[in-house]
This record gives structure tokens, C-alpha cells and sequence, in this order.
């Protein structure tokens, strides 16, 4: 089944997102199972885990959130295979994300697995020391960026949502651009995919055409890509590189994080660079207008829920990729910028 231009593979994934249902657990090829974990309480409403098997080895890629019903599922699938929670040899994170790296540390626990992310992936946004202070810092930011006084605590990070992140498990390896990883017989080729966070990866298995790509390209959605505390200077920037670099392998099945399955990735990358490409020109257009702050370019911005739908999380994230599109404009030496950015730089340490 073709939708625009990819071809849907992952049937059964397409239909369960359609009806707001989980999918199955699914054989995506040899050794290689997918498995949804849910997502509480987020639109996203669950993560596609991918489960890989070789013998008495098991890795799994991009657990899913930690939550006890989470837990639960990813537990009763991995027994379905004939694997229990201490048999894991294993955990890869696409990214520093709650919803691909937040059960890891549960199931090292109870299995002692190692765990890897890309070597850029680095604790940025939960690099403090105290919580309360770091709330307060992000505050001031989102005043800077205008965000009306009113709505700067639902902007800004709280601390209870910073100590989450910061109970995120950390890697016992780093995964290098260019590496090779075996993983439970799978030898995967590590691709560095900044954008969506600075050290974001894809996998890549030549043997089974396929590639586990996180968050890096879905079928239908645009991954947000933003302007984050203590992170890359220039996200929107790396991205487009980021989506140029996993257009080279056309003829691979997508198994990504969220949605379903496909075959087309240098069409949906270029696609997706396309938007990018759309929402800067209708940015500078807003800039052009003499809008002043980062929050009064995202009120005028298109937004396909509407602008006054957007709260809390979705109202940050909308602010922080507004601020990513601004400071591309400003590094391309399209537009000299609004107050709150960065200074334009390298990614730092």
C-alpha cells in the first residue's frame, strides 16, 4: 500500500494508529519482533520497542517509557519469545528521549544489561545541580523569548519534570558514527542523526534491509525539532544534513519509534526537508512583519491543531521549534534574530 510517497509496509501498525488502538506484536524479519510499550498520557500514545533475538542473546532497542503498564507489555511479549526480563543482554536508545530511554534503567536492573546511545547524546537539558534553580533559569528564557507572564511557568520546564529526566538511565557504552554493533547476532551500522536531539542514531542492519530509525523519519508525522537548554546551537540545521544522510539506502524497510513501518525513505526525507524549508519562509515572513520575540513569530505560525489549542508541553515545544527556525534564519545570514537566542556556535561539550 502506497500512502504520498512511501509504501506502508507495517499494514497491521497503519490500521492499529488509525483506531487509536495498540498494535500487535509483530516478526519484522528474521530475529528482529516489534512491540509496542504505551505512552501515558502523551498523543503519541505508545513507542515502538524492537526486539532482537539471537539464541540465548537479547537486545532491545528503544524500550519505551517507563510505566507499569508499559512494563507489563513489553514483559508478556519478550515471554511470548520464549525470553524473560533477565535474559536481556541488552538495551540500545535511539535517544535521550522519556519515551525510548525511560524503561532502561528497570530492565538493567533486573538483568544487568548493558546499555548504549549515541555518543553526542549527552545529559544537556538535565545538566544542573538544582532543580528549583534550573526552573527559574528557564523561566527568565521564556520571558526573553516574550512568552506573556501568564503562561511563562506552562512554558517552562517544572521541577518535577526535570528530576524525571534526570533519573534517565546513562549509557554504559557510546555508540560512534560509522560503528559497528553487534547486537544479538544483528550487526547494525551506526548512523549519527542529529536534529531531533543532538546525539540521536539510527541503526542500521544491511543484512536484513532495514533500519531502526527512532525518531528520526515517521511515515506521517513531522518530528519536532528544537532549541533546547544547554543544547545544539543550530538543531534545524543538522537535521536537514541528518535527513540528506538517511536517504542513501531508498530500497530499506523504516521501522520507526511511533506510527508504522515503511519503504521510501529518501522520498519521506526529502519530503520532510520540504516542510522545513516551507515553515522558514513562512517564519521570515513573520519576522519580515516585525514580529519581535520568538513567542509572538509561533502565535502567527500555521499550526494544524490551531494555535489556542496548544498547552503545556505542546505550547513549549511549539515555542522551542519556532526558536529553532528563527536561529537557522539568523546562522544562514537571513535575518539578524530576536532576543533569547543563542550565539550561534558548535555543539557544546
Amino acid at each position: 500500500m502506497r500512502t504520498d510517497s512511501i509504501a506502508v509496509t507495517g499494514h497491521a501498525q497503519r490500521e492499529a494508529w488509525q483506531r487509536r488502538v495498540l498494535p500487535p506484536v509483530e516478526r519484522v524479519s528474521p530475529g528482529v519482533h516489534s512491540v509496542p510499550v504505551v505512552f501515558p498520557g502523551n498523543p503519541m500514545r505508545y513507542t515502538l520497542s524492537y526486539v532482537l533475538l539471537s539464541g540465548d542473546e537479547c537486545v532491545v532497542v528503544d524500550p519505551g517509557f517507563d510505566s507499569d503498564e508499559g512494563h507489563a507489555q513489553l514483559l508478556a511479549a519478550l515471554a511470548r519469545l520464549d525470553v524473560g526480563p533477565s535474559e536481556i543482554s541488552g538495551i540500545v536508545a535511539t535517544h535521550f528521549h522519556t519515551d525510548h530511554l525511560g524503561m532502561a534503567a528497570r530492565l538493567a536492573r533486573g538483568s544487568g544489561a548493558w546499555i548504549a546511545l549515541g555518543e553526542h547524546e549527552r545529559r544537556h537539558i538535565s545538566a544542573f545541580d538544582d532543580a528549583a534553580a534550573e526552573t527559574r533559569r528557564d523561566q527568565e528564557r521564556m520571558r526573553t523569548w516574550g512568552v506573556p507572564e501568564h503562561r511563562v511557568a506552562e512554558a517552562a520546564m517544572d521541577p518535577g519534570r526535570l528530576n524525571e529526566l534526570r533519573r534517565l538511565a546513562d549509557a554504559d557504552c557510546r555508540l560512534a558514527d560509522g560503528e559497528i554493533l553487534t547486537a544479538a547476532g544483528h550487526i547494525l551500522r551506526v548512523m549519527a542523526t542529529p536534529g531531533h536531539t543532538p546525539g540521536h542514531v539510527c541503526l542500521w542492519d544491511d543484512a536484513g534491509e532495514l533500519v531502526l530509525a527512532g525518531d528520526h523519519v515517521l511515515p506521517r508525522i513531522s518530528p519536532n525539532v528544537s532549541l533546547e537548554i544547554r543544547g545544539d546551537t543550530d538543531p534545524l540545521r543538522h537535521n536537514i544534513a541528518s535527513l540528506r544522510r538517511i536517504a542513501e539506502n531508498d530500497h530499506y524497510e523504516v521501522c520507526p519509534a511511533h506510527e508504522y513501518r515503511f519503504r521510501g525513505a529518501a522520498a519521506r526525507a526529502r519530503e520532510l526537508e520540504g516542510h522545513i524549508a516551507e515553515r522558514s519562509r513562512e517564519v521570515l515572513a513573520v519576522l519580515d512583519a516585525g514580529a519581535p520575540t520568538v513567542h509572538e513569530v509561533a502565535r502567527q505560525l500555521t499550526w494544524s491543531r490551531g494555535w489556542d489549542s496548544l498547552g503545556r508541553l505542546q505550547f513549549r515545544l511549539a515555542l522551542s521549534e519556532t526558536a529553532a527556525h528563527v536561529q537557522y534564519l539568523v546562522t544562514s545570514g537571513i535575518h539578524q534574530g530576536v532576543p533569547g537566542l543563542p550565539p550561534a556556535g558548535n555543539l557544546p561539550g
